[in-house]
């Protein structure tokens, strides 16, 4: 059992922390977190100043064509990260205890770096948590006994369909045999070397799954199948629809067309229940007429306004070293809300070649840009979406400039990275 921790208030009426809680959440004296009444207490949202993660795109080649992929709709060079370029990420932190995690991923196969595995090795050398995503198709046996070997922490492998019809439609190739192959040689070569425990043994396997309506169907499969492969994490997303075709794909246009904050609808409150066949059928109901469902305390189907990325407290780097506040951020890329096309143009607060890491992080600028995203004070354009600067995320009607980030799914709740 979790050990029980408790603030208190002092003589001030000011709730105080543990001081290992407020360590683990990154506070100093000074710092200032987000408190948002929940209608049964408050929740806590995390430091935004504490770098916890960086995501690392190794490269934005990729040995796929998925229909459902961004690179679909842009024009970019491609490279892979340098090894000079990955050393300036990690030098930054050499002299830091606390490292944040290194999360290798972004909009490119990992595993089709060259280097791949030492890059991993170094960063385990360097005392970070490694985490990777990946499509699964080169989890050779000798890539999968190195992971293994090198400590990679969670290995997160995209799977969209249980079935080999739907993972063709999505991913457009029959791979899906080769990947759970695969899958199953990692559990036994994991069962190999930590035996009975391998299912909590390095690295810790994810599944992430894009929804739409040609798949939705097959992903109660898909984390059967996945349980059966020992994964303990799915991350389920919407997809973004990137052209008018995939529009038609998407499973939340009723939820986006939601008044963001307006209470149209009450709010109903159930118990926690076995889920059964007749429970599900009458939550899903209710879900669709109530649009508020609180479940054991927590609201379901909510609308968030709050961005994932700077909660998490992470950031992106490119594969040529330009660094994102968000994933993205990397690349100006278009994509549909409702029937309109926005554009998302790509925004960087610096890049490691020209300054340290934890220097980019603490720039005045980037430190007002993550309050900014704290706060969430942006006119809501995925909502809204009645006017020109809805087209674009330089600007919006409540004054912000780029990045105006009213329009972005991932925001709304409505998108999601593992």
């Amino acid at each position: 059992m979790s050990k029980i921790h408790y603030a208190h208030v002092n003589e001030r009426g000011e709730l105080v922390l543990p001081a290992r809680i407020a360590g683990e959440l990154g506070l100093t004296p000074g710092a200032e977190i987000r408190i948002e009444p929940n209608g049964h207490g408050v929740y806590l949202h995390p430091y935004v100043h504490t770098l916890r993660r960086v995501y690392v795109e190794a490269t934005n080649k990729c040995n796929l064509t998925c229909s459902t992929c961004m690179r679909n709709v842009w024009d970019v060079n491609y490279g892979h990260m340098s090894g000079e370029t990955f050393e300036r990420i990690l030098a930054g932190f050499d002299s830091q205890a606390e490292k944040p995690e290194i999360f290798i991923g972004g909009y490119g196969e990992p595993l089709s770096h060259p280097k791949i595995l030492e890059i991993i090795g170094r960063a385990k050398e360097r005392g970070h948590r490694v985490s990777m995503i990946t499509n699964g198709i080169l989890l050779t046996e000798t890539v999968t006994r190195s992971l293994i070997e090198l400590g990679l922490d969670m290995l997160w492998v995209s799977m969209d369909g249980a079935s080999a019809e739907c993972y063709v439609d999505v991913r457009l190739g029959d791979s899906l045999p080769l990947i759970i192959e695969n899958l199953r040689r990692l559990c036994a070569q994991k069962y190999l070397k930590f035996g009975a425990s391998n299912w909590s043994g390095h690295p810790r396997l994810g599944i992430a799954f894009v929804a739409m309506q040609r798949n939705i169907h097959d992903l109660r499969e898909v984390i059967r199948l996945g349980s059966r492969l020992g994964a303990v994490e799915f991350s389920i997303s919407n997809v973004l629809a990137h052209d008018a075709q995939l529009l038609g794909e998407n499973l939340y246009m009723h939820s986006m067309n939601m008044v963001a904050g307006q209470e149209i609808r009450p709010t109903v409150r159930m118990p926690l229940m076995d889920i059964q066949y007749n429970t599900m059928e009458a939550l899903a109901g209710v879900l669709k007429d109530m649009n508020r469902l609180e479940l054991s305390g927590s609201l379901l189907n909510q609308n968030t306004d709050r961005c994932p990325f700077i909660e998490r407290g992470s950031l992106a780097v490119r594969w040529d070293g330009q660094v994102s506040p968000c994933l993205p951020l990397l690349y100006t890329h278009k994509y549909f809300l409702d029937e309109r096309e926005r554009t998302s143009h790509e925004y960087f607060v610096g890049n490691v070649h020209e300054k340290a890491l934890p220097a980019i992080w603490d720039e005045g600028q980037y430190r007002e840009l993550r309050n900014r995203l704290r706060d969430f004070d942006f006119s809501p354009c995925a909502f809204c979406n009645s006017c020109e600067m809805a087209n674009e995320n330089l600007e919006d009607c409540f004054g912000n400039v780029q990045p105006a980030c009213g329009g972005c799914l991932w925001a709304r709740g409505l998108i999601r990275c593992p």
